[in-house]
């Protein structure tokens, strides 16, 4: 007859294979590939990968000496660089939130470190305020950004390029599914506020940023709306969104 002590002790290693099992499949399901989930070899194809799209993703804006990032940076290219993913709506193509003006100049200083960034030219640094409002509005007159057909968007259609609080249900989205501007340019309107290098005002240590997010009403989202806060805030609606300049000497 088996002794309790051992009848627990099949238990407890019974139990322990079991959650082997669960972890293995999980990572499976999340990377397609077990050993994907666990060596540096596949973190660095990950890696290699992300900063291959933001340096591709950058578009040059008519007229001025500077690029932006067509698309929000997103979940996927954070924790490629920084190893973890804080945000609260977790999809690697959402937009990254939850991380705080310093949290973005840390995502800098990597990204800008890299081997592929410096054969690039490229100096990726967040987008001043005026350089932000420009790519925005994309030539438009308005209080919100033109079309590639030259149609200025409304707070009525709005919309046709943001996640804003009608139609976001409450969270962010994917970035590039909505229309972009005239510049090309995704979700400069809703789904994440962006930061930006600036001080909300001179003698403060606030930071700005911009463009409104899932949660706001359509006028809050507006090209020349501002919003500010102290540079180690994060939350939930907070991104950002890369600017770049060209070596000039590559």
């Amino acid at each position: 007859m088996m002794k309790p002590s051992m009848k627990k002790y099949i238990v407890a290693a019974f139990v322990a294979a079991s959650m082997t099992t669960v972890y293995a499949q999980s990572a499976v399901r999340d990377t397609g590939n077990i050993a994907d989930a666990y060596t540096g070899a596949s973190r660095e194809r990950r890696l290699k990968k992300a900063v291959s799209n933001i340096i591709n993703s950058m578009v040059a804006i008519p007229g001025k000496n500077f690029k932006m990032g067509k698309y929000e940076v997103t979940q996927e290219q954070w924790e490629a660089v920084m190893g973890e993913n804080p945000s609260d709506f977790k999809a690697p193509n959402n937009p990254v939130e939850n991380v705080s003006w310093e949290d973005c100049k840390k995502f800098l200083e990597k990204l800008n470190s890299m081997p592929e960034v410096k054969k690039s030219g490229l100096t990726f640094r967040l987008p001043t305020e005026k350089a932000w409002e420009y790519a925005c509005r994309a030539g438009s007159t308005g209080d919100y950004c033109k079309l590639a057909d030259g149609t200025e968007i409304t707070k009525g259609t709005q919309g046709e390029v943001a996640w804003y609080e009608d139609n976001s249900g409450k969270k962010t989205h994917p970035v590039g599914q909505k229309k972009p501007n005239a510049f090309g340019l995704y979700d400069m309107h809703g789904n994440v506020w962006e930061w930006c290098e600036d001080l909300y005002q001179a003698g403060s240590p606030t930071r700005v940023f911009r463009g409104g997010s899932w949660k706001d009403r359509s006028g809050i989202c507006a090209a020349g709306v501002r919003s500010y806060f102290y540079p180690d805030f994060r939350e939930g609606y907070l991104g950002f969104r890369l600017a770049a300049t060209q070596n000039v000497n590559r």
